[in-house]
């Protein structure tokens, strides 16, 4: 996390699942980074999460009930979908985004497509995803993407520093060439 909060790279998603973690992280790198939630959450779960500094949640199989609690206490969701049906239907129902995930798995074309299909809705694609195709939900207007381990990498398991360093610049190289 250093090295990604030195390069720039200050939005990450935890797991829901390890509120002990969340805590954790959030206490170390929350006046330098923002932390979100993801995974499947029970209804009464969020309680924690928030309180320990959740910014944002990427619930699966969001249920109405949790989307409420998330929407009462001022937390951003953005549950799953990856179908064109099933992102407008998220959408329709409130989402403040729609997390298609696994992103990857329309390929490099499917951006484009979800965005003629389910017109107007925030997209933040999330799992497996590389530059260029993070490039190509950025231009199709999504309105942040979620790298995973094409990010991270084996930078956890004793890999190298330096090229989690390169990689995280490649990701804010294609960043600061779509805003320019």
């Amino acid at each position: 996390l250093e090295v990604m909060v030195q390069e720039k790279v200050t939005v990450f998603s935890l797991p829901a699942s390890d509120v002990e973690r969340f805590r954790t992280i959030t206490t170390v790198f929350g006046a330098r980074a923002t932390f979100g939630a993801h995974g499947v959450l029970d209804p009464s779960a969020p309680d924690e999460l928030i309180a320990a500094g959740m910014a944002f949640c990427l619930p699966v199989a969001a249920s109405a009930q949790l989307l409420s609690a998330l929407r009462q206490a001022g937390i951003p969701a953005a549950p799953d979908a990856l179908t064109p049906a099933e992102v407008r239907a998220a959408w329709a129902g409130g989402a403040d985004a729609v997390q298609v995930v696994p992103a990857d798995m329309g390929g490099t074309s499917y951006p484009e497509r979800l965005a003629e299909l389910a017109p107007g809705v925030a997209c933040l694609p999330r799992g497996g995803l590389g530059s260029f195709a993070m490039r190509q939900w950025l231009k199709t207007g999504a309105v942040a993407v979620c790298m995973d381990d094409t990010l991270v990498g084996d930078a956890c398991e004793g890999g190298t520093l330096p090229a989690l360093r390169e990689r995280c610049r490649s990701v804010r190289g294609v960043v600061t060439d779509l805003q320019n």
